[in-house]
């Protein structure tokens, strides 16, 4: 699923990140964010806030789209 149909509160991991957009890829790893790290998503409008670790990062919807999580156990 996509990072912006997540659920609050959750722990997801990262699966895959889209790669046809490379601006957007760039955006998205340069904030550490690749396949195999573990967030929890914090809120959801009017931007996505997520939780890696102990520190919070904040993106808009259309960087959301791109990156796909699968829920933790």
């Amino acid at each position: 699923m996509k990072i912006a149909s997540a659920k609050l509160n959750k722990e997801y991991i990262v699966i895959d990140i889209e790669k046809n957009d490379t601006q957007a890829l760039k955006k998205i790893c340069s904030l550490g964010i690749l396949p195999g790290l573990k967030i929890k998503i914090v809120q959801k409008q009017p931007m996505i806030i997520f939780e890696v670790f102990n520190s919070r990062f904040a993106i808009d919807n259309e960087l959301a789209d791109k990156i796909i999580v699968k829920e933790t156990n």
